[in-house]
């Protein structure tokens, strides 16, 4: 895998054309190695944990709100110890794969509509699909299809640091990664201005540098700043 570039993380600035999973996998696919086939949803959930990894480390921060009292949780674990949720057969229909998730997002719907065009997909007959959800085992199929796209069904074990009210968490490992580029790239036309004012250098050179190249210089800047305003205190 090579190292994350700005130009990687503007990717993420513009997020009406592309939907998570899509910018994942271009994200994937361009610091390598390319996703190959169409892997299975907990294969593609565990691909993108080693991706994290790779791009940010284990360590992961993250906020949660407590159900019961409403304060405001901050969780710092690592990637390890994330415990696996029990395997979810996929069904007689085959597994949910990332063609599918992508496939959704290209339809742009949510909620129970997008189980119901999950199981139409997966099927690959809308008709069937629909008289699945009309009878009597309606509800069941539909709570199937929720606890299989749950992929890995990672979770969190934590307690409120206000009321202690015990919590486990579900981990989306796509959403979470989605959310923390999306930040990247917000914080990066700050510094790519602050880097094109000292330096001089186009927008698609700051871009082209390593993250952690860029950051050293932003760095560098920041140091000179400090330096230069108490040189003009002890004037």
């Amino acid at each position: 895998m090579r190292a994350l570039t700005g130009r990687d993380e503007m990717a993420f600035h513009d997020t009406a054309a592309v939907g998570p999973h899509g910018r994942l996998l271009a994200l994937a696919s361009a610091v390598g190695p390319e996703v190959a086939g169409d892997p299975a949803l907990p294969e593609w959930e565990a691909r993108l944990l080693a991706l994290r990894s790779h791009l940010f480390g284990r360590r992961i921060e993250a906020e949660a709100t407590c159900p019961d009292c409403g304060a405001g949780i901050a969780l710092i674990f690592s990637a390890d110890d994330l415990p696996r949720g029990a395997s979810v057969p996929s069904g007689d229909e085959g597994p949910i794969r990332l063609s599918h998730l992508l496939a959704l997002e290209a339809s742009g719907v949510a909620g129970e509509a997008a189980l119901r065009r999950l199981l139409g997909l997966l099927l690959g007959d809308e008709d069937q699909a629909a008289a699945r959800l009309s009878g009597p085992t309606r509800a069941a199929t539909l709570l199937a299809l929720e606890m299989r796209a749950a992929g890995l069904g990672l979770e969190i074990g934590t307690a409120c640091t206000d009321c202690g009210a015990p919590m486990v968490l579900p981990f989306d490992v796509a959403a979470f990664l989605d959310a923390e580029m999306r930040a990247r790239a917000d914080r990066l036309l700050d510094e790519v201005h602050r880097l094109a004012s000292c330096y001089h250098w186009s927008e698609a050179e700051i871009l082209s540098l390593p993250v952690a190249r860029r950051q050293s210089y932003l760095r560098r800047i920041l140091a000179a700043e400090v330096m230069g305003a108490a040189k003009g205190g002890a004037g």
